[in-house]
């Protein structure tokens, strides 16, 4: 079998741990999630440019993402989702569990390796303000966006090293937000590379497009 995996870098580490012959794998940019209305085109784009070649399947490492993925159709090739509404579904190993965590504290912030990396912690946002407004602006901001939240969890699935801990745990001081530890799972990893995709994913067949509906069989968290 020959997959296409189009996915989101932040995940990045955690795929390429299935990496095996016969999957190709084009990595897009992670500030997408902060921008879902840009986040169609591009998957869309790649999936374009590989209608002149032959995949079984094209494999997208997004769950619907703030509807980032409406619309998106492959002409020649199937489609196969994760039926997930947020990524962190996918660190955790299933839906179920996101929901589970969810329904226990619905104001966290979810940090893992990649997104630390990646420096999109509150942290690394609030760098990113830093530099278009001055300090006292910048805090005012990041705060206000996370005034909600009450915890930091950072997602371990056996990837993480200490600086990743204390950089969690930095946020969670800057934020004055409680810092725990989540357990992870690299299961829906696994699953989306190897199989099976009977549970949890969606699959679409040329000139099908994604659709809220096809997620609307899971309960929807609201924040």
């Amino acid at each position: 079998m020959r997959y296409l995996v189009i996915a989101c870098s932040i995940m990045k580490d955690e795929l390429l741990r299935f990496q095996a012959e016969g999957i190709c794998f084009v990595f897009l940019e992670q500030s997408l999630h902060r921008t879902p209305q840009k986040m169609g085109p591009l998957i869309q784009r790649e999936i374009d440019k590989a209608d002149h070649q032959d995949w079984d399947y094209i494999i997208l490492g997004y769950g619907l993402c703030s509807n980032g993925i409406l619309g998106i159709q492959s002409k020649r090739h199937s489609l196969v989702i994760p039926r997930v509404h947020d990524c962190i579904a996918l660190f955790l190993g299933s839906h179920e569990k996101y929901v589970e965590e969810h329904q226990k504290e619905p104001g966290t912030y979810y940090l893992t390796k990649g997104w630390i990396e990646e420096g999109k912690s509150p942290l690394g946002i609030y760098q990113e303000y830093c530099e278009r407004y001055d300090p006292e602006t910048a805090e005012w901001t990041i705060r206000k966006e996370l005034k909600n939240y009450t915890r930091i969890a950072l997602v371990d699935i056996g990837n993480l090293l200490e600086v990743h801990r204390e950089h969690s745990k930095e946020n969670a001081r800057f934020l004055h937000l409680r810092y725990e530890e989540i357990k992870g799972s690299l299961e829906y990893f696994e699953k989306m590379l190897r199989g099976p995709w009977k549970d949890g994913f969606i699959i679409l067949k040329p000139g099908e497009e994604v659709t809220q509906k096809l997620f609307l069989n899971f309960y929807t968290p609201v924040s």
